[in-house]
């Protein structure tokens, strides 16, 4: 029995590894390639090694018999990849963008010469194309993620960049290629960010006075990867898919500190402010840090980030206290119609508008107002 239990426990972790596998398939790029001599011909059995250049971490695959070779699955960032084969003079390709979502394509073309010969290198700026997926990715790096100034530092608001995108920005609202603003898919390392009721993100949606109940900081984000053709991999939702991809650590240490405030001082009075009246209080403060390094170099890294904001907002308000002369002409608009004079009255609509609304109390109980008895109910008042 004993036995049983653990294989059943062993199946359920292995579908629930697949499960998380197969669900955030978009968050990580690819290399995939072919090597070729200097005639064309596809070279077999040549090894090819892929370098994180940032963490140092590299995989190796061996080029099948039709000279291809693929890396799958790969943590985001430059790349360096290096072909070895005999007969062959090493090669290198420097600078192979990873982005989320991505897949590019490299053809490596060897000469001959022997092992020991200098290595060729090559850049891969000019050489790398997606040409394995047909989804249209747009890709805004780190760098443009602090540069971008953005209203209260919302990522979502990178969604308004992408090509196709229309509607407002903020708190997620928008749509991509004409779907409706609910249908775009948000997700963060390739898992799920939508909010099951008003499918917008979860994550940097607003909460009290517009402020985030959960906030994503900037300093986090490593790319915000959209991509606004999706294929069926993406599914759940008709839109594009907005991916957001955490940072990881490197073998650099790596640190930032901030902090933004926002105070009445600064900024002009309300027009609806009195004059002679302190201004109302309209303060917002935003501060955070990020730390990151290696744990032990080339194979273990950590990433720390903190975020927090504190909101005090002073909301003035304009109310109208009828005068004298409204209340006089009320009471006699009443009168006319033949309603007799209450302090509030549910037919007080029907004396306005006699001719088009007629009251329908709907069988329900009365007393959704003030009056000199204590009671419990409600009224409706409906067009018949």
């Amino acid at each position: 029995m004993e036995m049983i239990m653990r294989r059943w426990l062993g199946l359920i972790i292995v579908a629930m590894m697949v499960a998380v596998s197969a669900y955030g398939q978009t968050f990580r790029g690819a290399i995939n390639g072919t090597v070729a001599d200097p005639s064309g011909a596809l070279v077999a059995s040549a090894t090819v090694k892929a370098t994180n250049t940032a963490t140092g971490v590299s995989l190796t695959a061996v080029t099948t018999s039709d000279g291809q070779f693929g890396f799958q699955d790969l943590p985001l960032g430059s790349y360096k990849v290096e072909v070895t084969a005999a007969g062959f003079r090493p090669a290198a390709v420097d600078s192979v963008p990873v982005t989320a979502g991505g897949a590019y394509t490299l053809t490596v073309k060897l000469t001959t010469g022997s092992a020991g010969t200098t290595v060729v290198e090559v850049s891969a700026a000019a050489l790398t194309l997606d040409t394995t997926t047909a989804t249209q990715d747009n890709i805004i790096p780190s760098e443009a993620v602090q540069d971008v100034p953005m209203n209260g530092r919302d990522f979502t608001q990178f969604a308004a960049v992408q090509p196709g995108y229309g509607g407002y920005s903020v708190g997620g609202f928008g749509s991509l290629n004409g779907t409706r603003a609910n249908q775009m898919n948000w997700q963060i390392d390739g898992v799920d960010n939508n909010d099951f009721w008003h499918n917008i993100p979860a994550v940097n949606q607003g909460g009290v006075s517009g402020i985030a109940g959960t906030i994503m900081p900037l300093d986090a984000i490593d790319e915000f990867a959209a991509q606004t053709q999706s294929n069926a991999e993406g599914g759940r939702n008709a839109g594009g898919i907005v991916n957001v991809v955490l940072k990881s650590g490197t073998n650099q240490l790596h640190s930032s500190a901030y902090y933004f405030s926002r105070n009445e001082a600064y900024g002009a009075a309300s027009p609806f402010t009195p004059s002679g009246v302190k201004k109302p209080e309209l303060r917002n403060y935003n501060f955070g840090f990020s730390v990151g390094g290696p744990i032990i170099k080339d194979k273990t890294f950590y990433f720390l980030t903190f975020e927090k904001q504190r909101y005090v907002i002073s909301v003035s308000g304009l109310a109208t206290e009828p005068s004298a002369e409204y209340i006089a002409a009320a009471r006699t608009l009443l009168s006319d119609n033949g309603v007799t004079e209450s302090p509030i009255s549910t037919n007080f609509i029907n004396a306005l508008w006699p001719s088009t609304v007629t009251q329908a109390n709907l069988g329900l109980k009365t007393g959704n107002f003030f009056g000199s008895d204590p009671s419990i109910g409600y009224s409706y008042n409906g067009n018949l």
